[in-house]
C-alpha cells in the first residue's frame, strides 16, 4: 500500500509538463498575491475604490470611472443611465465611500448629481435582502440623483430575485481586467510605469484567479483530471491551517512568557486548539489556586485562546471553584469599562464563565498567509498587554490581598 502511494506521487511530479507549466505561471511574482489578496473582497473593494476615484494618484483621474461606467451601461438592456449621459458628465468630483451603511463602494458626483453603488462578490453570493436594502438606503439618501446599481462577480451573475435583477446590473471581472489592460496601455505615458506595474498585476492576478476559463483554471482541471488519486492523498495529508494558527499563538505567548514574565501557559489542548494562560503574580492571591478537576495548576481564573471556525477569540474564563469566591472575582470586574466583557454572572450550577470574550481574528480565509495573520495575532497581543490586562490586573490586585508566604 505505501509502495502504491508512493508511485502515485511519483508519477505526479516526475515529467508533468502540465503542472512545469502551472508551477511558472504561479512563480511569477505578483504584488496582490504577496500580500495575500487572491480572493479577499475587501481587498479587492479596495483597490477598485483606489481606481475608480478620480483624485487618487493613479493620474488617470476620472478616465477609468467613466469607461467603467460607459462599458457596463451599453451592454445593460435595462441602463438606468445613457453611456452619452456619462460621457458629457462632469464627474472630476465624485465621492468614494468604502462600507457606507455596509455597502461595498459607494460613488457620488454632487456635480452631475450622479451616484452610483458597487456590490462586490468575490466568492460569497448575496444575503439577507442587502441589494434590497442598499438600493432603499440609497434612494432616501439620493433622490435626486440618477442611480446605477451594479453587481460585480467573478462571472457576471445575476442577483437571485427578479425584483433585484431589473435594478442590478451584472459585471464581471474578467470585464474590469479588459477594462484595465486597455486604459494602462493607452495612456501609459500618462500614468507612468509605477502605476501602470500595479495595473497590470492586479489585471493579472484577476486573470490568474477569478476567470473560470483562465490558463491557470484550465490546467488545473486538465491536471486534477489525470492525477486525480495523487492530488486526493496530498489533500488528506494538508496542512490543516487552525493547527498552524494555534502554534502562531503558542509562540507569540510563549515568547512573553520568556521575557517579561507577564504571563506563563497554563495548559495546552492541541486536539481543540486551546491555549490557557495565566497571570503568575495572581497566585499569591487567596483565590487563586482553588479550583479543582479543571487544570492541574489548579488556577480558578485563567485566559484561553480558542481557535475554532475560522476565527481565533481571547476568553477569560471563571472555572469551578467555591461560588464565594467566583462572586467575589465577578464583582472585581464587573463596571470596569472592559472591552468583550459578557456580563455573564457565576451561579451554583454554571462550572464555567466567560467573563470577556474578544475576537481576535474574524473570518479566517483559507488563502489568508499564515505571516498575515501571525501579524494580526501579535497586533492585538501587543494591545492586549499595553491596556486590557492592566486595567484587569488593577481590578483583580485592588479587591484581592496577596497572602505573605511568611505568615
Amino acid at each position: 500500500m505505501m509502495n502504491n502511494k508512493k508511485l502515485l506521487l511519483e508519477q505526479f511530479v516526475v515529467d508533468n509538463e502540465e503542472l512545469e507549466r502551472l508551477e511558472s505561471l504561479l512563480d511569477q511574482f505578483n504584488i496582490f498575491e504577496a500580500i495575500g489578496m487572491v480572493r479577499q473582497e475587501i481587498r479587492h473593494s479596495n483597490f477598485l475604490a483606489f481606481l475608480l476615484n478620480p483624485s487618487a494618484s493613479h493620474r488617470l483621474g476620472d478616465i477609468f470611472l467613466k469607461t467603467f461606467l460607459k462599458r457596463l451601461l451599453i451592454d445593460a438592456s435595462n441602463a438606468p443611465v445613457s453611456p452619452i449621459d456619462i460621457d458629457i458628465a462632469n464627474l472630476a468630483d465624485t465621492q468614494v465611500r468604502r462600507e457606507w451603511k455596509n455597502i461595498d463602494i459607494l460613488l457620488f458626483s454632487e456635480t452631475s448629481r450622479i451616484v452610483c453603488v458597487i456590490e462586490n462578490k468575490v466568492d460569497s453570493q448575496e444575503h439577507s435582502n442587502q441589494l434590497y436594502r442598499y438600493r432603499e438606503i440609497v434612494l432616501n439618501q439620493f433622490k435626486d440623483y440618477k442611480q446605477i446599481f451594479v453587481y460585480l462577480t467573478p462571472t457576471g451573475l445575476l442577483p437571485n430575485s427578479d425584483e433585484n435583477q431589473q435594478h442590478w446590473l451584472p459585471y464581471s471581472y474578467d470585464k474590469v481586467a479588459a477594462l484595465l489592460d486597455d486604459l494602462s496601455n493607452r495612456y501609459r505615458s500618462t500614468i507612468g510605469s509605477e502605476v501602470h506595474t500595479l495595473i497590470q498585476h492586479y489585471s493579472g492576478l484577476i486573470k490568474r484567479h477569478l476567470m473560470e476559463d483562465s490558463e491557470i483554471a484550465q490546467l488545473c482541471q486538465k491536471i486534477y483530471r489525470q492525477h486525480k488519486e495523487a492530488l486526493d492523498l496530498i489533500y488528506e495529508h494538508r496542512p490543516d491551517l487552525e493547527s498552524d494558527v494555534f502554534e502562531v499563538v503558542k509562540n507569540i505567548v510563549r515568547k512573553t512568557s520568556s521575557t517579561s514574565k507577564q504571563v506563563v501557559i497554563n495548559h495546552s489542548w492541541f486536539f481543540i486548539k486551546t491555549l490557557g494562560f495565566a497571570i503568575p503574580s495572581w497566585d499569591n492571591l487567596s483565590f487563586q489556586k482553588t479550583s479543582s478537576g479543571w487544570t492541574k495548576s489548579n488556577r480558578i481564573l485563567l485566559f484561553e485562546f480558542k481557535i475554532e471556525k475560522q476565527k481565533v477569540d481571547l476568553i477569560l474564563i471563571l472555572g469551578p471553584g467555591e461560588l464565594s469566591n467566583r462572586v467575589a472575582i465577578f464583582e472585581a470586574l464587573n463596571n470596569r469599562g472592559i472591552i468583550g466583557w459578557t456580563d455573564d454572572k457565576p451561579e451554583k450550577n454554571k462550572k464555567y464563565v466567560a467573563l470577556m470574550r474578544k475576537t481576535v481574528v474574524g473570518n479566517i480565509s483559507p488563502d489568508a498567509s499564515i505571516s498575515e495573520i501571525d501579524e494580526e495575532i501579535q497586533n492585538f497581543w501587543d494591545q492586549f498587554l499595553q491596556n486590557d490586562l492592566p486595567l484587569i490586573n488593577e481590578a483583580i490586585i485592588q479587591k484581592f490581598q496577596p497572602i505573605n508566604p511568611g505568615e
